[in-house]
């Protein structure tokens, strides 16, 4: 399910999961331009130009790293109460909100994101510090998500996670 633009988190229905997909209007501008730049490539191949050649690997390999993220659940982010659940390439990564550190957005350049840190309840890779790690100050960095501005899903994950922190606090107070 996604959100649009408009939603405020008290417009958000309240149900137990909220999926958001990324926006895939540079994906598909990206494919349609490499479809057609293989296509030069395949007929440079033919006339006998092997400079052609490269036009083919690249492109060929620029369409395949679109349809990782236009092909139907390839790419989400989906989050409720509990955890959120980051698919990127069909990979699935689930992360218990007691896991997270803390959540922000980041600017790099023109580019604004939504960076997660992982604490060390978590006890996967991420922990270990990366490439993004240094330009972000985060462990994990979310895509734009079709619809919704970086600040209005923050405003969503930041509601869930200080839910799941203040039951965690009631829960170690009882």
């Amino acid at each position: 399910m996604s959100a649009s633009a408009e939603n405020t988190i008290e417009d958000l229905p309240e149900i137990p999961t909220l999926r958001f997909t990324p926006d895939l209007t540079r994906s598909i501008a990206v494919l349609v331009f490499s479809v057609l730049f293989l296509a030069i490539g395949i007929e440079l191949v033919k006339d006998g130009v092997l400079e052609g050649l490269l036009l083919v690997v690249l492109f060929s390999l620029a369409i395949v790293a679109c349809l990782s993220v236009i092909l139907p659940g390839a790419c989400f982010v989906e989050i409720d109460a509990e955890e959120i659940t980051i698919s990127s390439s069909f990979r699935r990564k689930v992360y218990r909100w007691d896991q997270v550190e803390r959540i922000g957005i980041f600017e790099v350049g023109i580019i604004r994101r939504i960076g997660v840190d992982l604490n060390a309840k978590y006890p996967g890779p991420e922990r270990v510090p990366n490439y993004m790690k240094s330009a972000s100050g985060f462990h994990i960095s979310l895509p734009s998500m079709a619809g919704m501005e970086p600040d209005g899903l923050l405003e969503v994950m930041q509601k869930c996670f200080d839910a799941s922190v203040n039951s965690q606090d009631e829960r170690g107070q009882s």
